[in-house]
């Protein structure tokens, strides 16, 4: 490794380093701005998905597209996700104009709590990844399909609705965030 790195051997500062951020596994790279304040967890994906560091520091968008080198994200807490009818970019791209406001306002709301925000926001295609994630939670075919994924809890909240807008939505993660939706079992 040419970059300035922490050896092996050194199980203290490694132990630290992993309490202090959080980090459960390997390899995991963390982005930090000169403060060192997180700018993001997800430094391996994004490096996956810009090479060229276009985006560097890759401070966290509020509505990401689904993606097979995203979808680790889905494992790290509650997600919500709209998936829509095509792999069009034009739709995916409406579709992250609607939700994104609401992404918006959920991650400031807790971010001036200095809190991380409870939910990540996806916009999920029509591609094998998606039918597979599909699949593995029995999701049904429907779309525009809304729904929150929590992996972890190994449950799923689905809102099958013929048209999304942004106040179904608002209500939807506004529900969740108070329990007040039902999960059913992936």
């Amino acid at each position: 490794m040419p970059w300035l790195a922490i050896p092996y051997p050194d199980e203290a500062r490694r132990s630290r380093l992993n309490r202090l951020y959080g980090i459960q596994g390997i390899p995991t790279l963390i982005i930090l701005d000169p403060k060192g304040e997180v700018i993001t967890r997800q430094g391996r994906v994004e490096v996956l998905n810009d090479a060229e560091c276009r985006e560097f520091p890759w401070y966290p968008k509020p509505v990401l597209e689904l993606t097979d080198s995203n979808a680790v994200q889905l494992n790290e807490g509650p997600c919500l996700v709209l998936f829509v009818d095509s792999d069009d970019d034009g739709e995916s791209e409406a579709a992250k104009q609607l939700i994104q406001p609401i992404a918006e306002k959920i991650i400031a709301k807790y971010k001036a709590k200095d809190e991380e925000a409870p939910l990540l926001f996806f916009v999920a295609g029509e591609d094998d990844m998606t039918d597979s994630l599909r699949d593995y939670t029995n999701l049904p075919e429907a779309a525009p399909l809304l729904t929150i994924l929590d992996m972890s809890a190994r449950a799923k909240y689905v809102m099958d609705v013929e048209e999304i807008t942004p106040d179904i939505v608002e209500a939807f993660v506004n529900d969740f965030l108070v329990d007040k939706l039902k999960p059913e079992p992936i």
